[in-house]
């Protein structure tokens, strides 16, 4: 807790908000709110529009600090634990109430944290923590040209093909996975000063974030006011694909202004920080997030009685509480009987000792 840097923190749990924000409108009836509803439209639209590009930010705040640390293989094995504590119990309490969307398929999901990808992101940066070794070498001063040379190569195939041709037929142009070791290289080397990001850019920093998202906010409010099909469809495209320009410049901008910002240490921010996976992992799991919005929270029918920003907002306030108090209790327990494990240390061990001759 003492290293933990309250400015990112905060940050942490903003994108979270975001996140959850785009989760409860796509799978649910809020995703229909339209234009002729008023306050409600907008306020969805801000809440929504940023859930999928915030996914680079946190990638690009966890870079931040992991391109300064050796390897610990822990990182990847508390993390493959913790999706393991929360999918498996969960998809198997769904299975016993017979609840729609859990089968043995998302059972076997849960099992196989990395491979069945019970929730995406989390799987992705497992994996992301098994490359560092490799990624920190190549941010080394001996390495730095090459690496400059492949980050402009993969900018841009990967930003350049997203952004031009906003067709589903881009996606395959690049693998999550990529795109992490990407905006990975890419912090590593402006953190090590090896990239230099203009004055302009770094100073005002959250207006050309606002600016920038209040754009991408404006194309799906024009596309709506207007009946434009091939402008919600742009918007679509640019919200979900968060390696197009506008959502990689949105989160760039969005990392900077929490970089700048000086805030004081606050233990309350970095513990609720601390258990934004477990927050996301919850309200994902396959098996669980349908019946979860609308088996206990009833958004659907809070759309149907206009009963829309204060509820939304209750539901993922409560969430947020419950998720929260949740992990502590799991940190708890898993501090005082995984942790010190023979099993959990021999895993450790075998995966340092591959590491070994690397790190």
């Amino acid at each position: 807790m003492g290293k933990r840097q309250s400015n990112f923190e905060l940050l942490r749990i903003i994108c979270m908000f975001f996140i959850m924000g785009i989760h409860i409108v796509s799978q649910t009836a809020l995703g229909s709110v339209g234009i002729s509803d008023g306050i409600s439209y907008y306020y969805l639209t801000i809440l929504s529009s940023a859930g999928r590009l915030v996914c680079n930010t946190f990638v690009i705040v966890g870079a931040w600090f992991l391109v300064d640390t050796e390897f610990r293989p822990e990182r990847a094995v508390n993390l493959w634990l913790e999706i393991f504590f929360y999918a498996v119990p969960i998809t198997i309490v769904c299975l016993a109430f017979g609840w729609p969307n859990a089968s043995l398929t998302t059972l076997i999901q849960a099992f196989f944290p990395v491979f069945g990808r019970p929730v995406w992101f989390g799987a992705e940066y497992i994996c992301l923590l098994l490359l560092t070794p490799w990624l920190n070498r190549m941010l080394k001063e001996t390495y730095i040209k090459s690496t400059r040379k492949v980050v402009i190569v993969f900018g841009i195939l990967i930003i350049g093909c997203a952004t031009l041709f906003p067709i589903e037929h881009t996606t395959p142009a690049f693998s999550e996975l990529i795109w992490f070791c990407f905006l990975y290289l890419l912090t590593g080397m402006y953190k090590h000063k090896q990239l230099s990001v203009h004055r302009i850019f770094e100073q005002y920093s959250f207006w050309w974030f606002l600016c920038c998202y209040l754009l991408l906010c404006g194309l799906r409010i024009a596309a709506d006011y207007l009946d434009f099909g091939f402008l919600r469809q742009l918007y679509v495209y640019y919200r979900e694909h968060y390696e197009a320009l506008p959502g990689f410049v949105c989160s760039i901008f969005l990392f900077l202004t929490f970089k700048n910002w000086n805030v004081k240490k606050s233990s309350v921010i970095n513990l609720i920080s601390r258990s934004m996976f477990a927050v996301y992992i919850i309200h994902q799991t396959p098996a669980f997030y349908r019946f979860m919005w609308n088996g206990i929270f009833q958004i659907d029918k809070a759309v149907k009685q206009k009963n829309i920003i204060g509820y939304s907002l209750i539901v993922m306030a409560a969430l947020f509480f419950i998720c929260i108090l949740v992990d502590i209790i799991r940190i708890a327990a898993v501090e005082k009987f995984v942790y010190p494990s023979s099993g959990y240390h021999k895993i450790c061990d075998k995966i340092r000792a591959f590491y070994k001759d690397i790190i």
